[in-house]
């Protein structure tokens, strides 16, 4: 019981703070409370999911660059949220990232053109999960597009799923395997299954998907090596094979090409192809992404863009995208 009645107090003070317009003071004298308290209510309220944070308008220069960057690789939309991360957190700009997403995704949900959402893995997106709003919708069904780490994590097209429908009373819907199959051979065994077969289909039907960019470097989730997939040695030789992104467990080359490697024939999901033919948004961020969301980009698989201000500019530093 004291764990809601603390709740219900943090949405309280974030309403009096957000809606209400009252200062920490007045709060705090107002519920006879300290200020540190309000001040602990209030990130109470954030860390929660309670408050999202919408901002209409981007500065005139990223403007400037989404005009850029949807003109150059031939986009529907291209959106640069500001670099608000803090230069020594590794995270950077997610926060800032999940919530734009969060706000394009649940636009969209509420139109009611997406009855059907897709959805990979990445950073960016679980924290999507996390901003996006709780309302209704059972109607919706959230599938993955792809297999999932072999452990839990919050990256994980698994759990993106589950919490999306966790928030949205939705349905989930997720391929139960790890989304690079040991063998060419245990890939046609795998993808035959009654489960995944269905999964698939599923994900053949998105109105929308949402997806993240992988770089190829040892911070990613799937290089990971206690996640229990792939490690040092597999980044190694897709770097070597001219690997330079990775789009829904897909590796590609810097002309948006698969790389010639057997790990590309062990991808268990939506192929490029498939993918092509839904509509697509993709989330990144980083400046250290710029050759992979180059990448990406000029596979003709992305529609639409999510980006921060440092990856926006590393991707216009490079030239213009190779055919």
């Amino acid at each position: 019981m004291a764990d809601r009645q603390t709740d219900d107090l943090a949405i309280y003070v974030a309403w009096l703070s957000y809606i209400g317009g009252y200062t920490q003071a007045e709060i705090a004298n107002r519920l006879s409370l300290s200020r540190a308290k309000v001040h602990r209510l209030i990130g109470e309220a954030h860390q929660a999911g309670y408050v999202h944070v919408y901002i209409d308008r981007a500065p005139k220069l990223l403007v400037s660059y989404e005009d850029r960057i949807a003109e150059r690789f031939g986009l529907a939309q291209c959106l640069v949220v500001p670099d608000v991360g803090d230069p020594g957190d590794r995270q950077g700009n997610v926060v800032a990232l999940g919530s734009a997403a969060a706000r394009y995704v649940h636009g969209r949900i509420v139109g009611g053109d997406v009855a059907a959402l897709g959805v990979s893995w990445g950073r960016s997106l679980a924290e999507m999960t996390r901003q996006l709003p709780r309302e209704a919708h059972p109607g919706l069904a959230v599938v993955s597009l792809m297999g999932s780490l072999t452990q839990q994590s919050a990256v994980n097209p698994f759990d993106v799923v589950y919490r999306l429908a966790d928030k949205t009373g939705g349905q989930g819907f997720f391929l139960p395997v790890p989304f690079i199959a040991d063998s060419i051979e245990d890939r046609r065994v795998l993808m035959a299954q009654r489960s995944v077969a269905d999964a698939l289909n599923r994900a053949r039907r998105i109105d929308l998907g949402v997806v993240g960019i992988g770089a190829m470097a040892l911070d990613q989730p799937m290089f990971m090596e206690e996640r229990g997939l792939l490690g040092e040695r597999q980044l190694a030789e897709l770097i070597e094979a001219g690997a330079v992104g990775e789009l829904v467990g897909h590796f590609l080359d810097r002309h948006g090409q698969p790389v010639p490697m057997a790990i590309n024939e062990r991808t268990i999901g939506l192929s490029l192809a498939e993918l092509a033919e839904r509509e697509i948004i993709a989330v990144t961020g980083g400046a250290d992404k710029g050759p992979a969301i180059q990448a990406v980009l000029s596979s003709g698989v992305i529609d639409r863009l999510i980006l921060d201000e440092p990856a926006a500019e590393a991707l216009l530093r490079m030239k213009t995208r190779a055919a």
